[in-house]
């Protein structure tokens, strides 16, 4: 029997592959030595751990008669989800039942027979419990690439009763997630980063002070983790496009007017689309213009494929904006249908549309393979800036149905599940190719963010409050939805990044295969940028201001 202290919100534990790399592709094209890790486990390690202040016969408590008046509610995470083996900071919450003081956890799979015991530790109106280091590696070492059977029973602690939740089950996939995350702190105002190769938390990459602006917010980043566009005090009509260095923050290009951009997957290229509603393709280093502009015309929300040779984009419908420089002053997208265009060299072929219909289609995004699209829909037709209503769909990138991903969609009409972006890898859990897919959303988060209870309102001016916490949330995709023409109980449902500041909100996540960083210290005498730090050699960033 192991005793454990009760770790919240302490910094991740890595393992495997993740423990020696800052950059890797986290299982793209195949394993990177995890699966075979999941695939040599013989037998099953049974292990009972009594977290700190929990009586050590707590194991002993739960022989009494079943008492549902004393069953407690799992809470978070939802049944079925399936996770990356090193995000290790799930915290599992519930809501206890009068009578409730000694609670066993037990996490049960082919190789794994995991018996937690606890008292409850206060999670908003109830109780949390997260795996310490010690215990999660067991755990993603143990149920890697399996699926594990989650129960939850309660205990007076006096011999009597016990309740029990409803069993629930946790997959984890084969591969450990690698590769940097971008997104936008709002309340700061400033770009943060989160590296998966790295163990810690956020950390702030690219500051409103830095940049000279009251704000940067909308950003895109070059597959290869190189490059990255940032919008200066976006997103608003006149936003400037700045493109930067990764490693060393250094400005390549300052100009013009834009808010969205994509680039092409070596980073020599860049879409940007203007202040007219249209899509031109500038240089990656320099920002001049190539080709005869527009490259593609009344397009927005440009998304590369990583083999370079498509992209996919949303087009506004003409008749919803009968004044065309009123809509391109907007940095949204209204009535929005998809389409993709062919790419060679600086020249873009006969867009193909592949999604039209059921209100407005925006924020495509390809899939690691280039053979689906994420986007998000609002069947109202709400702006792509702050639609409510949004919720994400994927669709064959050659057309076809469009699937609503109704597993990863929170209850509630209006907390808006938008910013959709796949991260770069294939992973893989059973016999199924996973792809990651973020996206923003106001939901609640078990009981630590309670979006449902706060109020939005509305002034006589017609000037919106909404109070509700925007959060980043991942769910996996299988490559096979679209061959068998459904998802399987509506998909996956989503889990909440844990390294995210929970009082701002956060939107945009962007992906990169590695992160860059500029060497320092004994082994390079170059100072680091403006809010990094020099750790084991390289340049590491500070945690969040917000």
């Amino acid at each position: 029997m192991v005793r454990s202290a009760l770790v919240l919100f302490a910094a991740s534990f890595f393992v495997g592959a993740c423990s020696s790399g800052r950059t890797g592709r986290g299982g793209d094209g195949g394993p990177s030595g995890t699966a075979d890790l999941a695939a040599s486990l013989t037998g099953t390690v049974t292990q009972t751990v009594v977290t700190d202040g929990t009586p050590a016969d707590a194991p002993n408590q739960f022989n009494g008669p079943d008492d549902p008046s004393v069953a407690p509610k799992l809470v978070y995470p939802a049944d079925g989800v399936l996770m990356p083996p090193n995000i290790s900071l799930l915290e599992f919450q519930w809501l206890p039942a009068p009578g409730g003081t000694v609670y066993e956890l037990r996490l049960v799979s082919t190789h794994l027979d995991l018996a937690v015991y606890t008292t409850c530790k206060t999670v908003g109106a109830g109780c949390g419990y997260q795996p310490d280091a010690a215990t999660w590696t067991l755990l993603s070492t143990q149920a890697r690439g399996d699926t594990m059977k989650v129960t939850l029973r309660a205990s007076s602690g006096q011999g009597t009763g016990v309740g029990s939740a409803a069993t629930q089950s946790l997959s984890l996939t084969q591969e450990d997630l690698l590769g940097g995350l971008y997104y936008w702190a709002a309340a700061a105002g400033e770009i943060d980063r989160y590296d998966f190769g790295l163990n810690g938390s956020a950390e702030t990459f690219y500051s409103a002070g830095e940049s000279g602006a009251i704000c940067v917010g909308c950003h895109a980043l070059a597959r290869n983790g190189q490059r990255i566009a940032v919008g200066l005090n976006a997103p608003v009509p006149q936003a400037g496009l700045r493109v930067l260095d990764i490693s060393t923050k250094t400005a390549l290009f300052t100009q013009g007017t834009s808010n969205f951009e994509s680039f092409s997957p070596d980073a020599s290229r860049i879409l940007a689309n203007d202040g007219s509603g249209n899509l031109n393709l500038l240089d990656g280093s320099t920002g001049l213009q190539l080709g005869t502009a527009p490259v593609i015309p009344s397009a927005n929300l440009p998304d590369w494929s990583a083999d370079g040779t498509s992209v996919v984009f949303s087009r506004p419908d003409a008749s919803a904006c009968p004044i065309p420089a009123f809509c391109a002053a907007s940095p949204g997208v209204t009535g929005g249908s998809l389409y993709t265009v062919s790419h060679v060299g600086d020249t873009f072929g006969t867009p193909t549309q592949i999604v039209t219909g059921g209100g407005n289609n925006f924020y495509p995004t390809y899939s690691p393979d280039g053979s689906l699209v994420a986007f998000d829909r609002s069947a109202s037709n709400q702006s792509s800036f702050d639609a409510s209503d949004a919720r994400v769909f994927v669709v064959s990138s050659s057309g076809g149905p469009a699937l609503p991903l109704t597993s990863a969609s929170a209850s509630g009409s209006d907390v808006g599940d938008s910013w959709p972006k796949f991260a770069p890898f294939s992973h893989h859990f059973g016999s199924d190719t996973i792809f990651w897919l973020t996206f923003s959303s106001r939901r609640d988060y078990g009981l630590r963010i309670l979006n449902s209870t706060k109020q939005v309102t509305t002034d006589s001016d017609g000037t919106v409050h909404d109070p509700r916490i925007s959060q980043l949330w991942m769910v996996g995709v299988p490559a096979s939805a679209l061959s068998t023409g459904a998802l399987p109980k509506g998909g996956y449902p989503a889990i909440w990044l844990p390294f995210q500041s929970m009082t701002s909100g956060n939107h945009i996540a962007q992906w990169t295969e590695t992160v860059p960083r500029q060497p320092c210290g004994t082994v390079d005498g170059t100072p680091c940028p403006a809010n990094q730090t020099c750790e084991n050699g390289v340049c590491q960033g500070v945690p969040p201001i917000n």
